[in-house]
């Protein structure tokens, strides 16, 4: 049994198109800097701040 969480995407002018937004929660004993978040591809332009 998994909880589910369902949005919909807004339509935004200039967006970019064909997007899947996955949202994970997991426990880990890791600090925040030593996460490294993943951006594949043209989506680094969704979080410039974060994007590697």
């Amino acid at each position: 049994q998994v909880p589910l969480l369902c949005a919909v995407e807004m339509a935004v002018p200039g967006s970019l198109p064909r997007t899947i937004r996955v949202l994970i929660h997991c426990t880990t004993t890791r600090t925040q800097g030593e996460i490294a978040h993943v951006y594949l591809r043209g989506a680094t332009i969704l979080r410039k701040d974060i994007a590697q």
